[in-house]
């Protein structure tokens, strides 16, 4: 049973798709005019919709966007005598076109910039590195700080000695006792 159902579904489906391809399909003819138009035609014995004209020209330009409609010539008006098609315009107002001149100079303009900061960060790269200048400066010249041992022989006058003597009560006079 349920393969007597698949089959007859098969054969339904099959005669539908037959009889859908032997119908000749009408279709709006689209050619492009010239660089900023187009050119619709409709089929024989159709013309545009509110017009007796069979051909239209239209410029490349966002108003011109529509759907456009064939009417059969002396048909009824029901929407299985039209045809139609939805024409969509977008124009580019601001665009600069790029022509083979002005890609080249962009790429050439690149290559340039690039082998310039190329050789701006090798330059910058290959600097020797800073050495230590001895004897220029007057920092240079002074005494290195003396140990503990030898702060008592202090000969510069960089160290001021610690009181021995407790009578002496400011702050750095003195070392704090070990505890």
């Amino acid at each position: 049973m349920k393969w007597i159902i698949l089959l007859a579904h098969l054969l339904v489906i099959w005669t539908m798709t037959v009889a859908e391809d032997s119908v000749p399909k009408l279709k709006i003819k689209v050619e492009e005019s010239s660089s900023d138009k187009i050119k619709l035609s409709c089929p024989d014995g159709f013309h545009f919709q509110n017009t007796n004209e069979t051909t239209r020209t239209l410029e490349y330009k966002d108003e011109n966007t529509n759907e456009y409609v064939c009417k059969k010539v002396n048909g009824l008006v029901s929407d299985d005598s039209n045809v139609k098609i939805y024409v969509k315009f977008r124009t580019c107002d601001n665009c600069v076109e790029l022509d083979t001149t002005a890609a080249v100079g962009m790429v050439v303009g690149d290559l340039v910039a690039t082998v310039l900061i190329g050789v701006a960060v090798y330059s910058i790269a290959s600097q020797p590195k800073a050495t230590l200048i001895t004897g220029k400066k007057t920092s240079s010249k002074m005494g290195l700080i003396n140990n503990e041992a030898s702060a008592n022989e202090d000969l510069t006058g960089n160290y001021q000695p610690l009181n021995k003597r407790r009578m002496d009560r400011s702050e750095y006079s003195t070392l704090p006792e070990r505890r």
